[in-house]
């Protein structure tokens, strides 16, 4: 499984903290970056507009959007592209209006096409023309907006069904309340990522926890 620190953050010196502290890892290579609206969930964040210019070195971000219309931020991460080392999207169903629009939007720009299940969305949101181009599926594992709840084991039976479903190699990502005692289970479920926040962050020596976790999803 690959682990993707997961980065929500209400300021850019707070991002820039968490950033630094990935890079000096040396074991990241991808990281997820929340986008909240305050609409789509109760809380509200930076923006990719105020990532633009940050040295992120050799990583890669997956921009993680939980917002109303994700297609309106897709159109503004076009515009910023040159600034911002993109390599997926990963947008939530809920408030989205055109499925196929944001697919293939997404492929012309040569990135990696994320869909994402809220916890208690159903696998059956997901249009049944976009399945063939899907990369990326994340299954929310808490209620969306906020790090540091429990995670929910209703994902699990969700990913039986994408497993089913899915006419590709579509990559399962898992985001949310994860702990070391679920990695054997959610590798025998087919897993392929953890986005982790709290995790992370709320570990006494954020840098330990990162490496202790990537060895243990390696």
């Amino acid at each position: 499984m690959n682990l993707y620190p997961s980065l929500l953050n209400l300021s850019i010196e707070e991002y820039q903290q968490q950033l630094d502290l990935v890079l000096n890892s040396g074991v990241i290579k991808v990281i997820q970056v929340d986008i909240i609206d305050g609409h789509f969930a109760d809380n509200l964040t930076i923006t990719p507009l105020d990532l633009v210019g940050i040295d992120h070195d050799e990583l890669e971000i997956d921009f993680h959007l939980m917002t109303e219309e994700p297609m309106d931020y897709v159109r503004e991460l076009v515009e910023i592209k040159d600034g911002l080392p993109i390599r997926a999207i990963i947008a939530q169903v809920e408030r989205m209006s055109f499925q196929l629009e944001y697919v293939q939007e997404l492929k012309a720009q040569g990135w990696k096409v994320g869909l994402s299940l809220d916890l208690h969305t159903p696998v059956s949101a997901i249009d049944e023309n976009v399945w063939d181009e899907l990369d990326i599926i994340q299954l929310m594992t808490i209620e969306s907006g906020f790090q540091g709840q429990k995670f929910n084991q209703h994902a699990l039976e969700k990913i039986i069904e994408i497993k089913k479903l899915a006419k590709k190699d579509v990559e399962i990502i898992v985001d949310g309340g994860v702990k070391a005692d679920l990695a054997d289970l959610l590798t025998e479920y087919g897993v392929g990522g953890v986005a982790m926040g709290s995790g992370i962050w709320r570990a006494t020596e954020p840098l330990d926890a990162i490496h202790q976790y990537s060895q243990l999803m390696s």
